[in-house]
């Protein structure tokens, strides 16, 4: 039985018996009293989280058509393959942080520079090309010769071949430009 269920005492007995013992008025009243205190507080707390809402209603509404940005802007990156590559790519960064130490990794610094001014040198058209086509010859190298090896003679009669000629000049040039003691 809950003070809810008493039985109501007659008019002009201003105190109610329950299981916990007699509510008076004056106790009725201190309830009373700290129930508008708590609901004083409640709708001050209420009011101060009412900004809290309409910035929560706003970052709702612009966070929606952002996140589908996102997310299709993912997808589609994930479609032309940059999410795998970046994957691959950080397992390569942690091979080569595993790999090389601080020593290895100051000889670096020490050598960017040079090592960058050869990357662009070497990414010239006409040395692409040079190096394509070297590497299409030397694919072929790997075939068994057969017969015996070229005379002197037969060697002699390919230079009246323009491009065997071209490609002795620039062997020639190459050898020449690695002889050199300038860098």
């Amino acid at each position: 039985m809950t003070a809810l269920d008493a039985p109501t005492t007659p008019a002009g007995d201003d105190s109610t018996e329950v299981a916990d013992g007699p509510v008076t008025a004056a106790r009725l009243d201190r309830i009373e009293a700290r129930l508008e205190l708590l609901l004083d507080h409640a709708e001050r707390r209420d009011a101060e989280l009412e900004p809290l809402r309409d910035l929560a209603a706003e970052v709702g509404v612009l966070a929606g058509p952002a996140m589908d940005t996102v997310t299709h802007r993912f997808a589609e990156l994930q479609d032309r393959g940059y999410v795998s590559f970046a994957r691959s790519s950080g397992r390569v960064v942690e091979r080569i942080m595993t790999s090389f130490d601080d020593e290895d990794v100051e000889a670096l610094g020490d050598n960017v520079v040079l090592m960058l001014e050869t990357l662009r040198d070497l990414t010239q058209p006409e040395i692409l090309q040079l190096l394509r086509q070297t590497a299409g010859g030397l694919g072929h190298a790997d075939e068994p010769v057969h017969g015996p090896p070229p005379s002197a003679l037969s060697l002699v009669k390919q230079l009246r071949d323009p491009q065997v000629r071209r490609g002795l000049d620039r062997l020639l040039g190459m050898v020449r430009s690695v002889g050199t003691d300038q860098p």
